[in-house]
């Protein structure tokens, strides 16, 4: 089982604010059923997700490894290994081969195609003075005839070349729109990126500080070993301009890890609605690496991430306040159901 990953989708899959690389010891031997054993017992005592898969990862070892014998091509051998994760149905959990040539994430939610939304249509049917800042990840601008602001965050990742500032050019897009009776914040098709960039940029439309997540870090080898809690906070920013009247937040099935701790912060104000579709499900913010012995690199959480209050949301995602779904025929139509929802939300007295 196969899937190729656009580039949105790797953006998801690659949403990694610390790396670790897995020490294996002596050069294991090369054979299809040593690659697929080294991967199954690292994920066995080091995967953070066990706890809320329904899935037993013992039985999925002994079918998939009786698949594999010595003749197996490497191609075969792919297959295998990637119907193996696909039992995990985790965003995170993502395998590349050797040459870079092969990606594969194991949501089931990765088989989708992006095709609910256009930012040219929003941009042509919505908008008028828009302008990009954050070094092009930023875009902003009022929609036509209202005064309802509009902001569109298309990663919380570090562009090449732009510094380590970007972020903090929210900053302009709120001054600007500050005398707006309302704004909407679209990040849909924002597969993630640095939680610190989140961070600074959710400080402009938050009216508190806020544990908005609890994160334990794997401590051992059974599935159920975790450490205390780690709090996950956002809080404002001293000095920097603050828009805390009425918000949508615009989101969809392409929305994922950063995005979606983001989203969950908007989830503890009292004046902000999510709007459109359920976020991707992939939270993990700290991600262990492997190397495997065909030269394959695979990827996965190692901290279980839930609200304070102790429920998670891997492989289900953030469910919305308004549900608004698009479809790619509602985007040729030329029809952004979600933007009309959040514009309807805006300006209802």
């Amino acid at each position: 089982m196969k899937k190729l990953l656009s580039a949105s989708l790797i953006a998801v899959v690659l949403t990694i604010c610390g790396c670790e690389k897995m020490l294996l010891g002596p050069e294991p031997d090369n054979t299809p059923q040593n690659n697929l054993d080294i991967l199954w017992k690292t994920l066995d005592e080091n995967y953070a997700l066990f706890p809320v898969k329904t899935v037993n990862w013992d039985s999925v070892h002994q079918f998939y490894r009786a698949k594999l014998n010595n003749s197996t091509s490497e191609t075969d051998s792919w297959n295998v290994t990637c119907n193996m994760l696909s039992n995990l149905d985790d965003g995170h959990v993502h395998l590349v081969n050797a040459d870079n040539t092969q990606a594969y994430n194991s949501s089931r939610i990765a088989l989708r195609k992006p095709d609910d939304f256009s930012l040219d249509l929003v941009k042509s049917k919505y908008l008028s003075s828009v302008k990009i800042i954050g070094a092009g990840q930023i875009l902003y601008g009022k929609v036509t005839n209202t005064n309802i602001g509009y902001i569109y965050i298309s990663s919380f990742g570090n562009p090449l070349g732009s510094g380590s500032n970007w972020a903090n050019d929210i900053d302009i897009a709120v001054q600007e729109l500050s005398a707006c009776d309302g704004l909407i914040i679209d990040i849909r098709n924002n597969g993630g990126g640095l939680v610190v960039t989140l961070r600074t940029i959710v400080a402009d439309f938050i009216d508190h500080d806020i544990n908005y997540f609890d994160q334990r870090a794997k401590t051992g080898p059974g599935h159920n070993e975790f450490g205390p809690p780690i709090h996950l906070l956002a809080g404002r920013s001293s000095g920097r301009p603050s828009f805390t009247k009425k918000l949508a937040l615009l989101t969809n099935r392409f929305s994922g890890s950063a995005s979606e701790h983001f989203t969950q912060i908007f989830k503890n104000l009292s004046y902000a609605k999510q709007i459109g579709d359920t976020t991707f499900g992939a939270f993990g913010d700290i991600i262990n690496t492997i190397e495997l012995p065909f030269g394959w690199t695979c990827t996965y959480p190692c901290r279980l991430t839930t609200t304070p209050e102790g429920k998670c949301f891997e492989g289900i995602g953030i469910v919305p306040d308004i549900l608004a779904e698009n479809t790619k025929n509602d985007i040729s139509a030329g029809r952004d159901i979600a933007m009309n929802a959040a514009l309807a939300y805006l300006t209802w007295k």
